[in-house]
């Protein structure tokens, strides 16, 4: 791979100037570990403003994905691609494709099951070009799935493990005419209405999303929670044997929850296509605050594992407690970027295609928390992970 004589390492961003990328741009333009940002998106003068924000590291580069050429040439000579470009089923396999051929590390931001598989796939090929890929390293799948590590790490077997994240109502304008949907509504309510990947059995099975289910977190007792078609189902049983069941959940406020069925429905029936539905989606009335009910008991982010230790059944649950601030593009950009500087410093470095299990989840969590809020005496907490193991007694 080029440009290992240097001290700092090269790194190019796709849709470096988009909402998600930028956030990842912005860690890396200010650490020691990194010489340069390449700012690369179609949009030219984005990536220009957002290189002038960033200081002299940071470098604007109009590239266009689907030109081969440009994105081989882009990738010859920097030592890390991030991808942040959606939708991950055209760009994914795509990019990392490319970067096994220039031998340049890759990671992404990707939460679709598809591509998803699709890149595990090319773990081979990945090996062969000594490089190392991480899919799936934001909030969720990223956080989560590195949190689920920490949960089963305290189980000597593992039976069951769940991670789940908070769904959120959606801000309207005055005018509701002029409110329009979002790419990442759009995904959601692709991944709330196609057959789905999980792990059951022991294997991976197709499954429905939006199915009900009840779960229960050390210390907060039982909540209504629905599957989603996230990967960590994917990767997480790859990390310890014995696994019979991983899902992806959603918790929700209820009338939220309820809209979301709701609109689901109208997709299955035919009545709505997916961006008809995310529309109506977001001109749902009381799925905001308050007015969509009560909020879940459980965190916002979380994993749970269920299996043995010393001879009994236990349940472990696992949240951070020090993040970046709750908005989407931060909790994405951000563990992305820190999963980088890791690797930077060789702690990611295993060749291959993988999913974040592959990160030290201690050290993850430890240099995220450089990035979050804390206290307003600005204190880092000493603790950054809660992990609870409470015994299973019925």
């Amino acid at each position: 791979m080029a440009a290992e004589h240097r001290t700092g390492k090269r790194v190019l961003v796709t849709g470096g100037a988009g909402e998600m990328g930028a956030h990842a741009c912005r860690v890396l333009a200010g650490a020691e570990e990194i010489a340069e940002v390449l700012i690369a998106d179609r949009n030219e003068q984005a990536a220009k403003a957002l290189a002038d924000e960033l200081g002299p590291r940071a470098k604007p580069l109009a590239l266009d994905i689907y030109d081969a050429d440009g994105l081989a040439g882009a990738l010859a000579d920097v030592d890390f691609v991030l991808n942040t470009a959606g939708p991950f089923y055209q760009f994914g396999p795509l990019v990392l494709r490319a970067a096994i051929a220039t031998r340049t590390h890759y990671l992404d931001i990707c939460d679709d099951f598809e591509p998803t598989l699709e890149m595990l796939d090319l773990d081979a090929d990945a090996r062969e070009a000594g490089i190392t890929a991480v899919v799936g390293v934001g909030a969720s799948p990223g956080i989560s799935n590195l949190l689920g590590v920490l949960a089963m790490d305290e189980c000597e077997a593992v039976e069951t493990i769940y991670t789940s994240w908070r769904a959120s109502g959606f801000q309207r304008a005055e005018v509701d005419t002029d409110v329009r949907s979002s790419a990442a509504v759009e995904h959601w309510i692709h991944n709330c209405t196609a057959t789905i990947k999980a792990w059951r059995d022991g294997g991976l099975a197709d499954a429905q999303p939006l199915e009900e289910r009840t779960i229960s977190y050390p210390g907060r007792g039982e909540s209504p929670v629905w599957v989603c078609g996230h990967p960590e189902p994917l990767t997480l049983p790859r990390y310890r044997d014995g696994v019979r069941e991983s899902l992806n959940l959603m918790s929700s406020r209820p009338r939220l929850m309820e809209a979301v069925i709701r609109t689901a429905d109208r997709v299955r029936s035919g009545e709505l296509d997916v961006a008809e539905a995310s529309q109506a989606l977001v001109l749902e009335p009381n799925t905001i605050g308050s007015a969509a009910g009560p909020a879940p008991s459980l965190p916002v982010l979380f994993a749970v594992a269920e299996g043995t230790r010393n001879g009994k059944r236990v349940r472990v649950g696992a949240r951070p407690l020090v993040v970046p601030d709750d908005s989407m593009a931060t909790m994405t950009g951000i563990p992305l970027a820190v999963a980088t500087l890791m690797a930077a410093r060789g702690r990611v470095d295993r060749p291959g295609v993988h999913g974040p299990e592959v990160i030290d989840a201690r050290t993850f969590f430890d240099d995220l928390a450089r990035y979050a809020r804390h206290s307003s005496d600005g204190e880092r907490p000493a603790e950054v992970v809660e992990v609870v193991v409470e015994e299973i007694t019925t």
